[in-house]
């Protein structure tokens, strides 16, 4: 019975996850100009799921609310900063990062490379974009990663301070 009650709590948890960062996407869609903060509040909720519920759980997440903006938000492209920049990279982030500073680095900057590589094809080929020149792709990948890195940087910031000092304040007990 314990077990079942905290699977319950889990669902429910990650539903309300779900939804937090479904509601921080619709927003920032319909602002025009937060995009990316929604992207961030997104991925904070995805690093409290990986962080507090770890397996399934936070892939569970990152599903639901990435098949919620792809279906009802009009502008596509927040979606798909949800789906690569808060959904997806938050769980690989401790995968990379259990491999050694370097490597996680490594396998960092190709991530963050081969998603603005998706994103762009979809752009181009899916949603159909005008056409862009070589120096627009460029200056995409140089201020995408360059944002990336200041995004990771920021949410290990993030991390640290929750495992260190909020998470004790919350009281929250492991639910792995």
């Amino acid at each position: 019975m314990k077990n079942s009650f905290k699977n319950t709590l889990k669902l429910t948890l990650c539903a309300v996850l779900a939804g937090l960062s479904f509601v921080a996407m619709y927003l920032g869609n319909i602002t025009g100009v937060f995009d990316l903060c929604a992207v961030v509040v997104g991925a904070l909720c995805m690093a409290f799921a990986v962080i507090e519920f770890g397996g399934v759980w936070p892939w569970l997440v990152c599903f639901v609310t990435s098949v919620l903006s792809l279906v009802l938000l009009p502008d596509k492209m927040v979606a798909l900063e949800y789906i690569f920049l808060g959904g997806i990279y938050p769980i690989l982030k401790r995968v990379f990062e259990n491999r050694g500073r370097i490597i996680s680095l490594i396998l960092k900057a190709v991530y963050c490379n081969v998603a603005l590589t998706v994103v762009i094809v979809l752009i181009k080929f899916v949603f159909v974009t005008a056409e862009s020149s070589a120096m627009i792709v460029w200056l995409i990948y140089l201020i995408g990663n360059a944002f990336f890195f200041i995004f990771d940087y920021s949410l290990t910031t993030f991390i640290t301070f929750y495992l260190l000092r909020l998470r004790k304040k919350l009281r929250i007990k492991d639910m792995h």
